[in-house]
């Protein structure tokens, strides 16, 4: 939270520098879809879901593509182009499971990012009410994993165990957007492009010096790289 904090405050102060040969501020809110690599994570769900301890777990979730939601600030210079700074949410996870008369046994991850970023972005084509650009751009991706596993035996034994682990990643993006002027203050938005990430070590929150590895004492990494689309409004000031 603290690096996100610092990267929104240096984002300001660039915005509020660049502002001279600026021709219009816009700030704005984003709803969309995002599909993360994650193949550690879902190679280590495997690993658990095979242990030969544990019965044949079924998967019933594996770090699915899911919602983003996203809020930015975009200056628009007097040759069209855009700086705009970001920060978005997102979020996935994965539950397996098995359970008979004998007991049961439940495992879940919850992976959650929160990202802050900047894109510089060119003008593609322009009409009177609409406009798009290509833009290009990187920041980082905080990153939370809970990992919770509760196991039962009938009228014999209960556990529950919960870790959480911690990630941060590098990304670098491209991404195509598009604007409709619907009235001088309000523009629809949308974007589509796709994310890199450098994957992050998942450390314990507890002691940094520890860190999530899979049965072959490797690390467990955080990939969230993968497509990424969004629509949303934004209002002219």
């Amino acid at each position: 939270m603290r690096k996100a904090l610092a990267s929104l405050i240096a984002s300001l102060i660039l915005i509020t520098s660049y502002q001279s040969s600026a021709q219009e501020l816009k700030a704005g809110i984003y709803g969309g879809y995002g599909s993360y690599n994650l193949k550690d994570l879902k190679a280590f769900q495997d690993e658990i879901s095979n242990h030969p301890n544990l019965p044949p777990l079924s998967q019933t979730a594996s770090f699915p593509g899911y919602l983003t939601y996203s809020g930015f600030l975009a200056l628009t210079t007097k040759d069209f182009s855009q700086l705009l700074f970001d920060i978005s949410y997102q979020y996935t996870g994965a539950r397996s499971f098995y359970g008979d008369y004998s007991g049961y046994y439940r495992m879940s991850m919850q992976l959650k990012g929160l990202r802050t970023g900047m894109q510089y972005r060119i003008p593609v084509s322009r009409g009177e009410r609409w406009g798009s650009h290509f833009g290009v751009g990187g920041g980082t991706t905080s990153g939370w994993l809970r990992f919770d596993e509760n196991l039962e035996i009938t009228g014999a034994e209960e556990f529950s165990e919960n870790l959480s682990f911690v990630a941060l990643n590098f990304f670098g993006e491209a991404a195509l957007s598009g604007y409709y002027q619907l009235t001088d203050k309000i523009s629809l938005e949308m974007l589509a492009g796709y994310e890199y990430n450098i994957p992050g070590r998942l450390k314990w929150s507890e002691n940094k010096k520890a860190y999530l590895q899979n049965q072959e004492k490797q690390p467990v990494r955080v990939d969230w790289s993968g497509i990424r689309f969004r629509m949303g409004a934004a209002y002219h000031f």
